[in-house]
């Protein structure tokens, strides 16, 4: 794929939304409107062309991060007839699957968020949009399903304002039901019939109060990030639309403003105008602050140039398992040149790797290529060490980019293989699934030999066994999903331990003093070298650590991790011959079991924040069954002709709690359940937990 069109008209986007909003139908029309696919798939009859995977198509949800380049050329504004290139990425809208969206976002240069009209801003909405704040990548927002009945356009701006803090500026207003939009920046209607055409003409004499209204509060928002537009309008001129559409650029590459367009995927309505949107509006490479990394020694390193001879960074987002090509790895390029063939050093772990082949991808269909550019998303094979969050640099400039950190496993289930043929091959497919889902985790459970399975949630899990049989022909007995506990301190305490060995030759001697006390929930476990004088050599200090954090991943109270604690190195001796890294390791083991059991233990349980909207009439009984599993119910407010209901609860309690929801509510009661961190287990279900069955 060589470079045949500038930096400046490549565009690398994702879709982001709450499950349901439309997102997967809204990158399908995407499809449709750039000529990439000739008929529209369909969410709900298994056909979207993102969406293909078996476990997609059943489900009717995304659940991997598919990608795909279409070309766009703008039907107006400042870049109008010129052709762009588009890589879009759809991920994931269902909480479990966030590790999707965390690791497209680390590579992506902006994102549409789309918002169910009639919904506004959901549970996962405001989990994505916080997720895309935190990677600095500029949004803009489109409201989806606007001819919905219930559909409210002030709603959502009012929620985007509200929850997430932005500062919304509407670019078209519906009229008729959602079959005309009024282009508030252009002052034209846009009518759109029942295909992908649409006409565009004045605004009818009965609509212009109203757009004249919304023009207002786009000149206004604009002047606060334009200085030629403020100029204008403080002379009472009006505002060409050049200018605004300069300024909403500058507005959302700053992430000050958050432009709103709106339309109807299902009937083809505003894809137009959204596809311009995301060229006008969103950044290309070249708009955006070089990617930083670390040089081989540690010192910080930008690399960023896009000319044809500048060293290659480039970083591993992704990795899936393929029948004919072994692993195949999606990869960002950010600076450079990479080849098929090429050799190519591995960071951060520095080691050596050989690029075979690689493809520019249609969701699960690919073309082969001989080389790619900076900004260019690929897929690469033959590369076996490469991993999510490696970067692949030149062998004589080594740099390492900011990884990617998967989240810890909140669910847990144990699986079994079915037949002898199920147990030879399990291994093996656990280490594929492992390699491309960095949030999934096993383990082998002490008391029965099974294996564990870890990950975001129950429908995390289950789409995992789901993928074992269809994918690698393996199929397991899954056991009920469990949650995954914690401890933590609950005073401050100090313990010294003396590790003496001798047994002939060199022995082995270390001794620790630990002090430990409980820290802020979430922050895990914190060591600090607090010792003066060298009472520790700063070599073994790290030896102390690894102890320390080997013995709290391991638990003290009731075997499970410890968390949220700070550990002090205040002093420790050493002897002349017998220490060794390996004797501090185990004498900080012992010291902080020592100091952990002095300080006594709190367990704590993984909670779930839930959104459930349901009809007024049925609050009451939603309540009484929230407060049945120990339930806190945090408010209730109105939302159109439903009640929308928010809660914290104990994990454990949702895994039935949907299905259980919907017999309550006789169907009509939907409700979005994510973990929301840890908090402490009451001391009665803790007395429950701890006794042996």
């Amino acid at each position: 794929m060589p470079r045949d069109i500038p930096l400046t008209r490549l565009r690398t986007l994702g879709i982001m939304a709450h499950i349901d909003a439309g997102k997967t139908t809204c990158a399908e029309r995407i499809l449709y409107f750039c000529g990439k696919i000739r008929k529209t798939g369909e969410v709900h009859d298994g056909t979207a062309a993102l969406d293909h995977l078996p476990e997609e198509q059943k489900h009717g949800i995304t659940i991997t991060a598919a990608a795909t380049t279409v070309a766009w050329s703008p039907k107006q504004g400042v870049y109008e007839g010129l052709e762009h290139r588009l890589q879009l990425v759809d991920t994931p809208g269902h909480i479990d699957f966030t590790i999707e969206v965390e690791r497209s976002l680390r590579v992506l240069d902006g994102a549409i968020f789309v918002l169910d009209a009639a919904s506004g801003v959901e549970c996962q909405s405001e989990t994505v949009y916080r997720q895309a704040e935190r990677h600095h990548v500029p949004v803009i927002c489109f409201v989806n399903k606007i001819d919905k009945p219930g559909a409210d356009l002030s709603l959502c701006v009012d929620d985007l304002r509200e929850r997430l803090g932005a500062r919304p500026v509407v670019l078209h207003v519906p009229v008729d039901g959602g079959r005309v939009l009024l282009d508030v920046v252009r002052e034209v209607s846009l009518t759109f019939d029942d295909d992908r055409s649409y006409v565009v003409g004045p605004v009818p004499e009965a609509y212009r109060e109203v757009l004249a209204e919304a023009r207002r509060k786009v000149v206004e928002a604009c002047a606060d990030v334009s200085d030629a537009v403020l100029a204008t309008f403080c002379e009472g001129r009006p505002v060409a639309a050049v200018d605004l559409e300069r300024a909403l650029r500058k507005g959302t590459l700053e992430s000050k403003l958050l432009v709103v367009v709106c339309g109807s995927a299902l009937k083809n309505r505003g894809i137009p105008q959204l596809l311009d949107a995301v060229v006008s509006y969103l950044p290309s490479p070249a708009d955006l602050p070089p990617a930083t990394g670390q040089g081989p020694r540690g010192e910080e390193s930008r690399p960023a140039d896009d000319s044809h001879d500048t060293p290659l960074a480039a970083l591993a987002f992704k990795t899936t398992s393929d029948k004919s090509a072994g692993f195949l790895t999606f990869v960002r390029i950010y600076s450079g040149v990479l080849r098929a063939g090429q050799a190519v050093r591995v960071m951060p772990r520095d080691v050596r790797d050989r690029v075979a082949r690689m493809y520019v991808l249609h969701a699960d269909t690919r073309e082969p290529i001989d080389e790619a550019h900076a900004g260019a998303i690929v897929a690469i094979t033959g590369a076996s060490t490469v991993r999510t969050g490696d970067t692949l640099c030149d062998m004589s400039h080594p740099v390492t980019l900011e990884r990617i950190l998967a989240p810890e496993p909140v669910a847990l289930v144990s699986i079994e293989p079915k037949t002898s043929a199920d147990r030879e091959r399990l291994s093996s497919a656990i280490g594929k699934m492992l390699v491309e889902d960095p949030s999934l985790r096993v383990s082998t459970s002490e008391d029965t030999g099974q294996l564990v399975l870890g990950g975001m949630g129950a429908l995390h899990l289950e789409i995992v066994v789901a993928r074992l049989l269809s994918h690698h022909g393996v199929a397991v007995t899954m056991g009920k999903p469990q949650v995954a506990y914690r401890e933590t301190l609950a005073k401050a305490a100090r313990a010294e331990y003396r590790h003496i060995r001798q047994s002939g030759g060199t022995g082995q001697y270390a001794c620790v003093t630990l002090s430990v006390a409980p820290s802020e929930r979430g922050s895990g476990i914190t060591f600090v070298d607090a010792t003066v004088g060298g009472a520790v050599p700063k070599e073994l200090v790290a030896a102390v650590e690894k102890g320390v954090r080997g013995a709290a991943s391991r638990g003290v109270f009731a075997g499970y991790p410890v968390v949220d604690a700070e550990v002090r190195l205040v002093d420790g001796a050493t002897h002349v011959k017998d220490s060794s890294p390996a004797a501090f390791e185990i004498a900080a083991s012992l010291a902080f079991k020592r100091a952990a059991l002095e300080a006594g233990h709190v367990l704590l349980e993984p909670l779930a924040h839930a959104e459930i909207v349901v009809p007024e009439a049925m609050v009451g009984s939603v309540v009484g069954d929230l407060q049945s599993r120990r339930g806190t119910v945090r408010s209730i407010a109105p939302r159109g002709a439903s009640v929308v209901v928010t809660a914290e609860m104990p994990l454990s309690s949702t895994f039935d709690w949907v299905s259980r929801l919907r017999g309550i509510t006789g169907g009509r009661g939907t409700a979005v359940v994510k973990a929301d961190g840890y908090g402490e287990l009451p001391e009665t279900e803790a007395r429950v937990l701890l006794t042996p069955a």
